[in-house]
């Protein structure tokens, strides 16, 4: 989705165009994404009554208004990579909501895995697993060694998932921005607002 938004930046694109600058992404799911974001308000979708049919695909005014931050998640990703000195879909490690917010519940201080598991209810203690282990080699979190018998290892972010806090805040209030926009609940799982570290 983030995929095809961005390359909507550059201008009015057909179905092939897109299927072309996005090899990683079937017919199908294409399509899919296309519809959840003409829903949603991000695109219109065009169809010119000829042989063979011919639709296009442009940004609404709403899809413009987040020009700047998908600009600035597109810049962030590529710093990522060079950071971790890998070539990858960046985007598709970062698109699931829990990879997400187990990052920025991080922000805030270290935490174990019960803490997790309680900030994120939803979550099941398999999921939650699988994620720590991706965001793990992601290079952006470990886990500390127990201090004592009673402690038990908490989930601490390394330097590249600390410096990454000003993009994550940033994608946050996106998020409730555009909710705004559409009049939609944002649902998405924040049960403590992380703050601010001490300087």
């Amino acid at each position: 989705m983030f995929w095809i938004w961005h390359h909507l930046l550059s201008g009015t694109k057909r179905f092939g165009e897109l299927q072309r600058l996005i090899p990683g992404a079937s017919r199908q799911m294409l399509t899919q994404e296309l519809r959840e974001l003409e829903q949603i308000g991000v695109l219109r979708r065009k169809v010119y009554v000829q042989v063979p049919p011919k639709v296009e695909y442009s940004l609404t005014e709403l899809g413009w208004q987040a020009e700047p931050v998908v600009r600035q998640l597109e810049a962030w990703g590529r710093w990522y990579c060079e950071q971790v000195h890998l070539e990858f879909d960046w985007m598709v490690s970062l698109g699931g909501k829990w990879t997400f917010w187990l990052w920025y519940h991080l922000l805030s201080d270290p935490k174990c895995f019960s803490e997790l598991q309680k900030l994120l209810p939803e979550i099941s203690r398999q999921v939650l697993t699988l994620e720590l282990r991706k965001l793990e080699q992601m290079g952006v979190l470990y886990r500390q060694a127990s201090s004592g018998k009673k402690t038990k290892g908490a989930y601490t972010l390394t330097e590249l998932g600390r410096n990454s806090e000003p993009i994550l805040r940033q994608f946050y209030a996106w998020g409730r921005w555009i909710c705004e926009q559409l009049d939609l609940d944002y649902d998405w799982p924040v049960l403590d607002e992380p703050v601010a570290r001490a300087s």
